[in-house]
Formats: structure tokens, C-alpha cells, sequence
């Protein structure tokens, strides 16, 4: 049976656990490929039939086809379309993300960097006492978010961020990244989703005491630390893109 738009939808209003519509579709080709819709070397559906099928956004199938990429369950070959994998089950590695994947995170970055450098030292500079509590209970919420969801930890990661630029004082800042919100949680969800439980514990460690770095800059309201810990938590990410970028190159 095709778990169709209606179906996705009865499947998202019954289920105890909030579900987004991402992770229902990335539950139906997961299944399509599990029952053999999607053969081994098969080719995906275009993104349009995707979404004239699951009755959602570009964006939502983007996201999905992005997760199955990560999780090599899908292949992408540039220039031909989206293929299901040979060897499904084979573990990912930070190496598998597909060159047009790799250059959207690139310029999202870049562009982040750009605004949110500047957002983080604002916010230092203008927060104030309410917005500064919201920040910490957003950042409260990701140190008990389960390392093993990446989906949930992206969106976590997200919300903190977008805390940030609430702080900031200035709309705009947060307009802007809600602008961005689907390209920002694709690129988080890559970056979240480790090959294997070690890698991924020790990154959500490392990024964690990042965002302490931003928190504390942004409540002893210390406008250069604010703008140095954003710079640098945004750098790293897009540094390793680059070297990614370089290798393929190579």
C-alpha cells in the first residue's frame, strides 16, 4: 500500500509522539525502499512527483531525501538524479554528503556567519532580562535532548539560534533566519547526524559548550566575547565544508 498525503496525515494527527512532516516522509521512502518500490539502483522520483505524491513543500521532501542521503539509503549522481543505494545499510561517513548538498551548506553558512556574527554582539549589547531567561531555558531544553535524535537536536540547535536573534532586539535578525529555517536544520541534521554514537555524543558535547560560550557572552553583556564565540562556532562548520569541498577536488 502507498502511504500516500492522506495517509501521512492520519499517521501525524494519531501518533502519540509529535512527528514532523519530514520524518513521516522520510518514514515512506524509507518503507517504498523496504518493500521494493525503490529497488537497489533504482531511481527516486523527481522532487515535483515527490511532492504532488506526500502532498508537502519542496522544502519538506528536500530535507528527507538530504536525511536518506546522510544515511546512505539514497545516492545522489550529479547531473542524473536521486538514486536508492546499492548497499543500504553501510555507515555513513562525513565524506558521503553529495557535492550540491555540500555547496547550499556552504553559502547558508557564509551567510550566517555574515548576520549572525553581528546578531550575537547585539544581542550582548541590548538583551534584556526576559529575553535573557528565554535564552537559558532554550538552551535548558538542548542539554536533555537525546543525543541519539538528531532531528530533535537540530531543531534544538535551531531554536537557540533563533533565541539569539530574539535577544538581538532587532526583528530582522530573526526574520531572517526563520527565512532560512528549512536550509539551516538540513545543514544541522548533516552535521548532527554522526556516523556512529561516539562521533555524534562528542560532537553535541562540543557544540554544546559553544553555545555556553555565546550564553555567557551574551549575559555578562560582553559585545566582542558575543561576537568572537558566534564567528567561531559558525567558522568551524563551514572550515570543514571547505576541506570536504577541496578533497573532491582533489
Amino acid at each position: 500500500m502507498t502511504l500516500d498525503a492522506e495517509t501521512l496525515l492520519k499517521n501525524a494527527a494519531s501518533s502519540g509522539k509529535r512527528r514532523s512532516l519530514t520524518e513521516l516522509v522520510i518514514q515512506a521512502l524509507n518503507d517504498k525502499i523496504d518493500r521494493g518500490e525503490y529497488p537497489p539502483g533504482g531511481k527516486l522520483p523527481t522532487e515535483p512527483e515527490l511532492c504532488e505524491e506526500f502532498g508537502v513543500s519542496r522544502t519538506v521532501v528536500r530535507e528527507a531525501v538530504a536525511s536518506l542521503k546522510l544515511g546512505r539509503r539514497l545516492i545522489a549522481r550529479h547531473g542524473v538524479g536521486v538514486f536508492v543505494s546499492e548497499a543500504p545499510n553501510q555507515p555513513a561517513s562525513p565524506d558521503f554528503i553529495d557535492g550540491t548538498t555540500l555547496n547550499n551548506s556552504m553559502h547558508v553558512l557564509e551567510l550566517r556567519i555574515g548576520v549572525e556574527t553581528e546578531c550575537a554582539a547585539y544581542a550582548a549589547q541590548r538583551r534584556s532580562e526576559a529575553h535573557l531567561r528565554a535564552l537559558k531555558e532554550v538552551y535548558a531544553r538542548m542539554e536533555i535532548v537525546s543525543v541519539e535524535d538528531d532531528a530533535e537536536c537540530a531543531r534544538a540547535d535551531f531554536e537557540f539560534h533563533l533565541a539569539v536573534a530574539t535577544c538581538s532586539e532587532n526583528p530582522h535578525f530573526a526574520s531572517i533566519l526563520r527565512t532560512l529555517g528549512q536550509e539551516i536544520i538540513i545543514d544541522l541534521r548533516l552535521k548532527h547526524g554522526k556516523a556512529n554514537a561516539k562521533e555524534r555524543k562528542t560532537y553535541i558535547r562540543r557544540i554544546q559548550r559553544e553555545h555556553a560560550d555565546i550564553l555567557d557572552a551574551i549575559e555578562k553583556q560582553d559585545v566582542a566575547a558575543a561576537r568572537r564565540a558566534m564567528r567561531r562556532h559558525l567558522n568551524e562548520s563551514l572550515e570543514r565544508y571547505h576541506n570536504l569541498s577541496s578533497t573532491r577536488v582533489e
